[in-house]
């Protein structure tokens, strides 16, 4: 009996590993104390571009992307375009290794100048949700469970 308990309990943790990795990318590192974007550049843009005319509706024409110092800690994905700019959470993982959670991104036109608005926010395993903008601009929130980041939706 106390092995099926521990084969059950050792095959929950590994459940929970995998499923924990589910949702993230790599896509840059921390080299000499600054965040680097190693992800390919045209990759993520034509993917991201493409996924939020698809989920949201939005044409972000976004033509730069970058790993920007969050407001409140850690570190943000920004898109910028003429019009819009779009953010995804990144967290540190693995020492120096950075990833992003792809399954959510806020974007906005209101506040696309502002540091803090419109950004992830994560409070424990909940689904997260966007920091408002601070002239009360509307920051909408595209949500899959596949990925936003990668053509097809798949890391």
């Amino acid at each position: 009996m106390k092995h099926l308990i521990l084969t059950v309990l050792l095959g929950l943790t590994a459940f929970s590993c995998i499923y924990a990795q589910k949702g993230w990318m790599a896509i840059g590192e921390i080299q000499d104390g600054k965040a680097v974007l190693t992800a390919d550049k045209t990759e993520l843009l034509r993917a991201y571009n493409q996924n939020l005319q698809r989920f949201s509706g939005i044409n972000g024409e976004f033509t730069e992307v970058s790993i920007e110092t969050a407001a409140q800690g850690g570190y943000t994905l920004v898109f910028l375009g003429k019009a819009y700019k779009s953010t995804f959470w990144v967290e540190k993982a693995d020492g120096t290794v950075l990833r992003a959670n792809y399954t959510i991104s806020c974007t906005t036109s209101d506040c696309s100048q502002e540091t803090g608005g419109c950004e992830p926010r994560f409070n424990g395993g909940d689904r997260g949700n966007c920091s408002p903008c601070s002239n009360d601009g509307e920051c909408t929130k595209t949500v899959s469970s596949s990925s936003l980041l990668s053509v097809g939706g798949k890391e």
